[in-house]
């Protein structure tokens, strides 16, 4: 199965999560910083509850989906979703997630996750 997701899709509505975070005691503004944070699929955007400090998380059941952005022209990461555990090797787990995405273009230098590198403009990683 695949999932596709536009790059801009993601925390792009209302002018872009960083630019309307700062007005979150709006209720409506709150509810599409929520709804942004719960379109993240890394899970690298994260709401949190004022008053109890804990994370905010999507109800996800367990899958594994194939992300595509064909707007891009690009295969993105592996979505893990539902606190599947990701095993290294190794037999390292990872911290157990609600929702992570894992590389499978081989240039993230966050391995196993992703970094976006599969967008060559965003991540042009220097050799050093």
């Amino acid at each position: 199965m695949t999932h596709e997701l536009g790059r801009t899709k993601t925390s792009a509505r209302a002018g872009g999560i960083w630019n309307i975070i700062k007005e979150s005691e709006d209720p409506k503004i709150k509810k599409t910083v929520i709804e942004e944070t719960f379109e993240c699929p890394s899970g690298r955007l994260t709401a949190y509850d004022k008053d109890t400090r804990e994370a905010m998380e999507p109800t996800l059941e367990k899958s594994i989906t194939a992300v595509e952005d064909p707007f891009a022209g690009v295969s993105g990461p592996l979505w893990v979703r539902g606190c599947i555990p990701v095993e290294s090797a190794d037999d390292k787990i990872y911290c157990v997630r609600n929702r992570v995405t894992l590389c499978r273009c081989e240039k993230s230098l966050n391995k196993p996750f992703c970094d976006s590198s599969h967008y060559p403009e965003e991540h042009e990683h220097k050799e050093e």
